[in-house]
């Protein structure tokens, strides 16, 4: 598959085709926004443009999706560009599709480059997608949602701008929005201090399931099917669950595991790194990958036991590197 540049994509997706833009599974701000934000550009340049997701957005990010419908159907598509997506597994069912995509616009340093990849390793991509606005000359053009867009995915993809993935760059981009007149202060009310009665419930399980190992510098909570069927707990309200087990005081290394309710051997790891510790490297060894400290990967066990077993034995000897180094 071939690397291009942003001028290459830029020419690529200036011609006017019948698009459809795919977004990973369990899908976050970064995602959704870049995939409506593109639409948005797309449109200025007189493209047709659905977007497909394999799961049902959390309802908290309505006003990135404006009503849009994310399921997948048929509509012979002459182009597919693969938004925020890492790897085929990403597209969760939609994966079936990896064979027919022609670009992929992403920011993941562990992506598998799968089809014809732009990639720049900004904190969220939806800075790439503002990155090509500006270059395709459209950014007078297009609506206050497409900025709307941009930041949520900015804004949710650098924790509010304090992760250690903010740049320069990423500040003067989200400078130049603001000037757009958005509500940024209602965008991060939405993502970060609003929450269903679904996720307040959520966050009272992942404290109470929580397990610490490696002397508490190891965090995970592991929702299994019928964790989640008992508590009347959905997909959608443990979307950020990782963002909780991160948070303990002393924890070097916060996971999460959820068992698929369609395939029960199936198992969606989330992991997060508070110190130097490589986590996409750990999520490659086992068939994912992502960011230095916030990755993630799919794996297939008979019992959520035994993928709690593989997942802690493989951080551990992570964790215990790094104490051995910082000593």
């Amino acid at each position: 598959m071939n690397k291009i540049n942003l001028s290459t994509l830029a020419k690529r997706l200036k011609k006017p085709q019948k698009t459809l833009i795919l977004t990973h599974q369990n899908p976050d701000p970064d995602t959704l926004g870049s995939a409506m934000a593109l639409n948005h550009l797309l449109s200025v340049f007189g493209s047709e443009a659905d977007i497909a997701c394999s799961d049902t957005p959390s309802s908290r990010f309505d006003f990135i999706l404006k009503g849009a419908d994310t399921s997948y159907t048929d509509k012979g598509y002459e182009r597919l560009v693969a938004v925020d997506v890492a790897s085929p597994s990403q597209l969760g069912s939609l994966a079936t599709l990896k064979d027919r995509v022609d670009l992929i616009i992403d920011h993941h340093e562990m992506n598998t480059r799968f089809a014809d990849y732009y990639e720049d390793f900004r904190a969220s991509n939806c800075e790439n997608i503002y990155a090509l606005a500006k270059k395709m000359g459209a950014i007078k053009k297009l609506p206050l949602h497409f900025f709307e867009c941009v930041y949520a995915g900015m804004s949710s993809d650098t924790g509010g701008f304090k992760y250690s993935n903010v740049t320069p760059s990423t500040m003067l981009y989200a400078s130049e929005i603001l000037k757009s007149g958005i509500d940024h202060a209602e965008i991060n009310r939405i993502m970060f201090d609003s929450k269903t009665v679904g996720e307040i419930k959520a966050q009272r399980l992942t404290y109470e399931i929580m397990q610490f190992y490696c002397d508490n510098a190891l965090s995970i909570a592991v929702f299994t099917n019928e964790i989640k069927q008992a508590n009347g707990i959905v997909e959608s309200d443990i979307s950020d669950a990782v963002s909780l087990v991160r948070g303990i005081e002393g924890v070097l290394v916060a996971l999460t595991l959820k068992q698929s309710k369609d395939e029960p051997r199936k198992f969606f790891l989330s992991s997060r790194s508070n110190v130097n510790i490589d986590v996409s490297h750990a999520c490659a060894s086992i068939g994912g990958g992502g960011h230095h400290r916030a990755s993630g990967a799919t794996i297939y066990c008979n019992s959520p036991d035994e993928a709690k077993k593989l997942v802690v034995e493989l951080f551990s000897k992570y964790i215990e590197e790094y104490k051995k180094n910082n000593e």
